[in-house]
């Protein structure tokens, strides 16, 4: 047999194996380097009729003191496949990649039964061969010399926008190939076409380096070497593009197949992802791109789906920098107008997170075009599986907008995101060869600066397609040699210079359309500036001084001295000038005498803890008690008859009336992911789960939205205790025990009367007011998944999905609440999300009108309303969402466009007419809002009327 070859170095640390039971245990033992575990069934094969993949499941409890790792196994034929080729064998493996030193114990599930490997119940199927192994063993300390993933550990993503280093906690920013995307389709892995032959990174293989089947594999391992040679940390590749642009990988025995796996074309794959460890490069794994989407299960996670990301999280997830990407230009467009839908995206991301013990990254990556960016992000916002986008951007100059945009979204939602610029358009052009384009400059500026400058996480660069070594068909990276040391000098600024992950972007800080701002208020100030011109920076907030140095974002180096050495703050002052005067320089202002203002974001902050100020509802289905350690309420989920059940506490509200950003601390458990639910007045806000972790217990912060509250408001906090199947205990699994200690507010003073102070009203006339619905003065979603989108003749959608009614709307316009998850009472209703019960927790539009006769009005909305869930709305005024403005129906005319001012209530849910009303006590102005009840609610005009008995003429 045909062994692996290594360096005389590693050789001898891969011999480090031991024997326990009945597994053979080899790797390096230490930690952040893979362990491998091997075991001994029955002979099988890749073809056989009891498919090895499918019908079989190996799943490894790796435990020590404080965590519990569920690690599932693969087939590998005969243990040695990347060397033989071998398609049969007796041998099953499990990946694992230790965090801690010490000892690990591990036990181990071998099961077989039809699709077990895609069924998480622990019982399920019967037990077979090495059922019940079980053993130890020791793990060292890290290494103290080496590259990043080595002696600091995994990438992880810790709830803020940029990845983390486990072990240092420093953070990650990306450099990196986007180009090319079938980086696998190598000629020397097995059953592979020879797409790419990378033979002009031969000379980059160095001596030592791996290779398989007598050095085979030396030039992809060379181009590897280069990027690295570069400091780059992350190359973009494919897993799978059956259907799509190259057509020349996939994981399977060959490309028609779904169910059986490649034994050697993955080790080999593994070959070149250890090298990637080794060298510090992350593995941008994309799962699919926009023409298969729909290739498993019709885009669905059912058996296909779900097995494809269980082998590549078993071969693979033990990486130590990782991103899954659940696919390329994710969603229908016009172009390709079948795709996956939100709930497919939802599902994928929550399998992945939920199966890999790591928790590695999930990004999604998106269309370029921002309206399409816009309909398939905002419904992940706060999704507890997705960890941010990897952004495709057509223009390069709306790349650093975007950026800051989904950043701030997502913080509004308590779960920032990592955001990445992965593909920059045009799609032709992207980032063009040296040749072409020796400088760089716009692509320097406005998507490598632009991105981290807004407080994204890098940049992956994409090749476009009427150049050479493109997309597709690169085969020499040093194509963009000079874009790699671009890039490189814009990272060594970020890590050298600055303390980044506190920054933020403030572009208002100075008068320049065109520049970059990137402070942290009263200590650091980046100015990025395209071109040089006279820079006034706003230093008002602070009287300290601070000291200006330039770098030379094209060619790196040091700080250099300019005109001005020194600033007095108290006032806009000018940052005079670079050293030159030719293309882009960064000035760095830096507070010399260290008296740093600064404001928090949130302030007087109401924490509302479980034991203090919530009293237990003995009347739910289940019962809390105390845990006066952790300050918890719990459900004690060893009596049965407490399980998979409610219990609740409630409060009375004594803040002041207003929106509230809400936030519920829990504790998270490895044995269970419990679920809660808010409610306000009795009805329900929002349901939200802990996210699957390794700890037995870690403190969790969930977003519960924003909200409107007043005085003595009833909150109620209701949990339940579950089990994910996954910890043995006893005889059966473990649960969850549905902890948490506390309810935290935060209010939000945002003022929309002050944002639309220059907007002109809307004025009332003899009591009555009519507006077009699409022309709003202010659109948000509102911290919310779901958002109002103008639809017109003159601006259509760029997606097809759901009916157009432009032709026959006012005006051949109107807005809709989208995305659209709820058409009939067969769809799954999940509140907070496609259903908002409680008024102004959905996505709205706003309007400033000007009333000139005071008194109540009669509210009448013109809808569309198709189906049975469509066709409820909320409206208010100022902020306030009084009952009189709440629910209103549509029942009678379908299909066509309809006016209505009934209310729904409980003994009428089709309401009754004339009874939707605003009251205005005094003339002035106001702003009227209209808040999501159902989605795909489809606004055309509203009316305000004094008179009871007017009727709206269409």
């Amino acid at each position: 047999m045909k062994k692996l070859y290594v360096s005389t170095v590693l050789f001898v640390l891969f011999l480090s194996s031991v024997h326990a039971q009945d597994a053979k245990i080899e790797g390096q033992l230490k930690k952040w380097h893979k362990v491998t575990l091997s075991f001994e069934g029955d002979t099988l094969n890749e073809f056989d009729e009891n498919n090895p993949f499918l019908n079989y499941r190996l799943n490894v409890v790796f435990s020590n003191k404080s965590k519990t790792y569920i690690v599932p196994g693969f087939y590998a034929a005969d243990g040695n496949a990347g060397e033989t080729s071998a398609r049969s064998g007796n041998i099953w493996k499990v990946r694992f990649m230790p965090d801690e030193a010490g000892e690990w114990s591990y036990k181990v599930s071998f099961r077989k039964g039809e699709n077990i490997a895609v069924n998480s119940d622990i019982s399920a199927g019967e037990p077979t061969a090495f059922d019940g192994a079980n053993g130890s063993f020791v793990i060292g300390e890290a290494d103290k010399i080496g590259t990043a993933f080595r002696t600091k550990g995994r990438l992880k993503y810790v709830g803020e926008r940029y990845l983390k280093y486990a072990d240092t906690n420093e953070s990650f920013i990306k450099g990196g190939a986007d180009s090319p995307e079938n980086f696998l389709g190598y000629y020397e892995f097995d059953q592979t076409p020879d797409s790419h032959k990378y033979e002009p990174h031969a000379q980059d293989w160095k001596q030592g380096d791996p290779t398989w089947q007598n050095g085979k594999g030396k030039n992809i391992i060379g181009a590897l070497n280069y990027l690295a040679s570069k400091n780059m940390n992350s190359v973009y590749f494919l897993t799978m593009n059956i259907q799509g642009d190259g057509k020349d990988v996939w994981p399977w025995t060959n490309e028609h197949e779904r169910y059986r796996y490649d034994c050697s074309k993955l080790d080999q794959w593994e070959v070149v992802f250890d090298h990637m460890d080794q060298l510090g490069l992350m593995l941008h794994i994309v799962t699919q791109e926009t023409e298969n989407e729909l290739l498993l299960d019709i885009g669905e996670t059912k058996v296909q789906r779900k097995l494809y990301y269980r082998e590549l999280i078993a071969r693979f997830s033990h990486h130590l920098g990782i991103t899954w990407n659940l696919g390329e230009e994710n969603g229908p467009l016009s172009w390709t107008p079948k795709g996956q839908n939100d709930q497919d995206r939802k599902d994928m991301a929550k399998y992945i997170k939920q199966n890999d013990p790591y928790q590695n990254f999930i990004a999604l990556h998106t269309h370029a075009n921002t309206d399409a960016q816009d309909l398939f992000l905002t419904p992940l916002l706060g999704y507890e599986y997705l960890d941010g986008p990897s952004m495709q951007t057509h223009h390069p100059h709306n790349v650093h907008d975007i950026t800051v945009k989904w950043i701030n979204e997502s913080k509004n939602f308590g779960r920032p995101w990592v955001v990445n610029q992965d593909e920059i358009g045009p799609a032709d052009t992207g980032a063009k060869p040296d040749a072409d384009d020796p400088e760089h400059n716009e692509i320097r500026a406005d998507v490598l600066w632009g991105n981290l400058m807004a407080g994204g996480a890098g940049v992956e660069w994409y090749f476009g397609y009427k150049y050479a070594h493109n997309d597709l068909k690169c085969e020499d990276w040093r194509s963009r040699d000079i874009l790699w040391d671009q890039t490189r000098y814009a990272m060594e600024f970020f890590h050298k210079y600055i303390s980044f992950e506190t920054m933020h972007s403030a572009d208002d800080l100075t008068e320049n359309e065109h520049d970059f701002v990137f402070a942290e208020k009263g200590a650091v100030y980046v100015v990025y500036l395209p071109e040089v011109k006279e820079t006034k920076l706003d230093l008002t907030h602070t009287k300290a001084k601070y000291s200006v140095k330039w770098y030379n974002p094209k060619i790196g180096g040091e700080l250099q001295q300019g005109s001005v050495k020194t600033l007095k703050g108290g006032d806009k002052v000018s940052l005079g000038l670079p050293p030159t005067n030719d293309q882009d320089w960064v000035a760095l202002i830096q507070n010399k005498s260290k008296k740093v203002v600064s404001a928090s974001n949130i302030e007087n902050s109401i924490i509302l803890n479980a034991l203090e100020d919530f009293e237990i509802d003995n009347k739910a289905e289940a019962t809390y008690y105390k845990e006066k350690k952790r300050g918890t309420f719990a459900i004690n989920a060893a009596k049965t008859e407490q399980r998979d059940k409610y219990a609740a506490a409630q409060t009375i509200f004594k803040g002041e009336s207003g929106y509230y950003s809400v936030f519920l601390n829990t504790v998270a458990e490895n044995d269970g992911e419990s679920i809660y639910v808010i409610k306000v007045n009795g009805k329900p806000l929002k349901t939200v789960s802990n996210p699957k972790v390794p700890e037995s217990f870690k403190k969790t912060k969930l977003s519960l939205g924003k909200i409107h509250l007043k005085l003595n408001d009833t909150l109620q906090i209701a949990s339940k205790a579950v089990t994910n199947g996954m910890i043995p205990e006893y005889d059966e699994s473990a649960w969850s025990r549905g902890r948490w200690h506390a309810l935290t507010l935060n209010p939000l003073r945002f003022n929309l009367k002050e944002e639309l102070e220059q907007v002109s009203a809307f004025e009332e006339k003899d009591g009555l007011l009519e507006v077009e619905a699409e022309d709003y003065h202010y659109n948000t979603n509102n911290e919310s998944p779901r958002k109002w989108y103008l639809r017109s003749k003159k601006s259509p959608l760029p997606f097809s999905k759901g009916a157009d009614h432009t032709s026959s709307a006012s005006g051949q316009a109107y807005i809709e609440a989208l995305p659209d998850t709820r058409v009939t009472h067969d769809d799954e209703l999940i509140v907070g999300e496609n259903f908002f019960p409680v008024p102004g927790t959905g996505g709205l539009v706003s309007y400033k009108v000007k009333i000139n006769n005071p008194g109540t009005y009669y509210v009448w909305v013109k809808a569309y309303s198709s189906g049975p869930e469509d066709n409820g709305v909320h409206v208010g005024v100022d902020g306030e969402w009084p009952e009189s403005g709440q629910r209103i129906q549509l029942c009678e005319g379908k299909n066509k466009w309809t006016w209505s001012s009934a209310q729904r209530v409980p003994e009428n849910h089709c309401g009754y007419a004339q009874t939707i009303t605003l009251n205005f006590e005094a003339s002035g102005e106001y702003i009227i809002s209209f808040a999501m009840r159902e989605d795909g609610f489809e606004l055309d005009k509203w009316v305000l009327a004094s008179d009871k008995g007017f009727i709206p003429e269409n």
